[in-house]
């Protein structure tokens, strides 16, 4: 797919600067669902009109390729991106077992540190990294869209540069000074930095826009219905809500004039002051480092967003922009790299709203690699394989060459390549070369085929490596789950018997011996349990789930749930408290 060429004239340049001509398609791959039946194997604007929202996990710049190429161009509404700052430091959440932990403490191991993102950069690394996903939003954008891009003193000059490039000089419309409250330490070299900035630039003229207001003195400081001013010895009583005033038996005799009249609004500036972080963490903390309040993005979306809307925040972080959108009835698209932040937002969407849409959680480029089957028809998708049903050896062509898929969960084998030789042998009239896709390889054997090819005519063998060229697959902890089954009654009691993460012990620093001896229980590493209740395989479908509400609280590791139908598969996801996910199967 084409991308349109930028619209204003370079005013900054980088070392490595280029711009976005094409983009390429990442297969989705359907992980979880919430509230959804029958949810697509991969999303589409035309299925997401009708569908649950989309949540993705997956380098961003990847997302929003797909997004282009599954018919979301020109269809955003709004965007509002929080992305790193460039502000050189790491972003962590402390993470902390569940349970008591004084034995644990007492070794030095109570709390671990998370790193939800690294924001240390290469300026240069930075910009480049900033304009190809700015190049790809503005391509998403509808003729009447906005984006919104928070950022801070520390970029904000470099970054409108970019966007007057990208977006046209003409399509700016404010630098937002967001003015926070927050305890600052005393400094002798400069004044306290208390307010972050806020870009916003419009596709186009014929923006959605809706004037904010910010209530007047008089409306806020004076609910009760009333005020009393004097001017030159004159005392006039200002009257709101009359019924108010009869109420509270105001005695209107004892003043000189009394003015019925409404309260005043005046719309709302390019300076927030009104909007606290304090009293927003009180009572929407999920301790994601860089969360911001709801009221923040719900000004926003309120002012450049209708109700039928599709809103876009791709770097998610713990959800802010998800909830905001969902509690104000808009469609939305959430995307982060960081499984924290997927599972961060995922849970707080469930546990805080009463009745959620539904979401379609899907991986893109960072894929579950359970099944051979699976991989390989992302792989399928990702390189374009042309596939044939009559071809029993072969998986397809790619270009002029025929293509092998070998195993994608084991490296490729100088046996594999040995059978695909004997095929051809078989085959004499065959002159075309051979793709072959693997995982990995043993060590030393691309060598010994590169000299190999040089010495053969036609029937090359050409390797390409798919996690070299860019996908990526990972690997859960593990998990012992019973299952007592009773198919006569249609349900089945799940019991956890044990779990344990290799992450855990490597970011507390601890051997699985020592962990044992001081942590008594397993569960203090478990942060939440989800059910599946009639399980495919494919993706999870969330049914039951135990999410304890103190930190302190265990998950209770026991469950007993009725089966829709007696030949129903369960499956089990555990959560851990660094976000690695583990799922079981009866």
């Amino acid at each position: 797919m084409k991308i349109s060429p930028v619209k204003g004239r370079p005013m900054l340049q980088w070392v490595g600067k280029h711009s976005i001509d094409t983009v390429s398609n990442y297969p989705a791959q359907l992980a979880e669902v919430y509230g959804v039946d029958n949810p697509e194997t991969e999303p589409t604007y035309e299925n997401f009109r009708l569908g649950p929202n989309l949540m993705f996990q997956g380098d961003n710049k990847e997302i929003l390729s797909t997004l282009l190429v599954q018919g979301f161009r020109g269809k955003i509404d709004l965007i509002y991106i929080d992305p790193p700052f460039a502000s050189g430091a790491d972003y962590v959440r402390k993470v902390a077992l569940r349970g008591k932990r004084e034995k644990l403490a007492a070794e030095g191991h109570s709390v671990a540190e998370q790193i939800q993102y690294t924001d240390i950069w290469a300026n240069d690394t930075y910009l480049q990294f900033m304009f190809e996903r700015l190049i790809l939003m503005r391509e998403l954008l509808s003729d009447k869209g906005s984006i919104y891009l928070h950022c801070d003193p520390t970029m904000s000059h470099y970054l409108k540069l970019i966007m007057d490039e990208i977006f046209g000089e003409d399509s700016f419309r404010n630098e937002i000074i967001w003015t926070y409250n927050r305890f600052s330490r005393k400094s002798d070299k400069q004044f306290a930095r208390m307010n972050d900035i806020i870009l916003f630039y419009s596709k186009s003229n014929e923006n959605i826009f809706r004037v904010q207001y910010t209530e007047s003195r008089d409306s806020r400081r004076y609910e009760k219905g009333w005020h009393t001013v004097t001017d030159s010895g004159v005392t006039k009583l200002l009257v709101y809500d009359i019924e108010k005033v009869k109420q509270a038996g105001v005695d209107l005799s004892q003043y000189d004039k009394v003015v019925e009249t409404e309260a005043q609004e005046s719309a709302m500036g390019q300076v927030w002051t009104d909007i606290s972080i304090i009293n927003s963490q009180a009572k929407e903390r999920t301790d994601y480092p860089t969360q911001k309040p709801e009221a923040l993005i719900t000004r926003i979306v309120k002012a450049s967003s209708n109700e039928d809307s599709i809103v876009l925040d791709c770097f998610a972080g713990s959800g802010t922009t998800a909830v905001a959108a969902e509690k104000l009835g808009r469609r939305w698209i959430a995307a982060d790299l960081n499984k924290g932040a997927i599972q961060t937002t995922m849970k707080r969407i469930q546990t805080r709203l009463d009745a959620p849409r539904g979401i379609a959680h899907y991986r893109v480029n960072n894929y579950d690699v359970s099944t051979d089957m699976e991989l390989k028809r992302i792989v399928i998708a990702k390189y374009g394989v042309a596939t044939d049903r009559k071809e029993l050896f072969f998986d397809g062509t790619l270009d002029t060459t025929l293509v092998k898929i070998v195993d994608l969960t084991k490296p490729l084998t100088r046996l594999n390549i040995q059978h695909i030789k004997d095929e051809l042998d078989n085959r004499p009239d065959e002159a075309r070369d051979v793709t072959v896709l693997c995982n990995g390889s043993e060590l030393g054997f691309q060598e010994e085929l590169n000299m190999e090819n040089q010495r053969r005519p036609i029937n090359k063998i050409i390797v390409r490596d798919i996690g070299h060229e860019g996908i990526t697959t990972f690997e859960p902890p593990q998990a012992t789950v019973d299952f007592d089954v009773n198919r006569e009654e249609q349900s089945v009691t799940l019991t956890i018997r044990d779990y344990i993460s290799p992450t855990i012990l490597d970011r507390f620093d601890i051997e699985r011996t020592v962990f044992d001896e001081h942590i008594d229980d397993f569960r203090a590493q478990i942060d939440c349990v989800l059910i599946d209740t009639a399980y495919t395989g494919e993706h999870f479908t969330i049914v039951e789930s135990d999410v304890p509400e103190k930190k302190s609280d265990f998950i209770k590791g026991q469950y007993t749930v009725s089966l829709p139908h007696p030949d129903a598969r369960v499956a089990v996801k555990i959560i851990d408290m660094l976000g690695e996910e583990a799922v079981v199967t009866e």
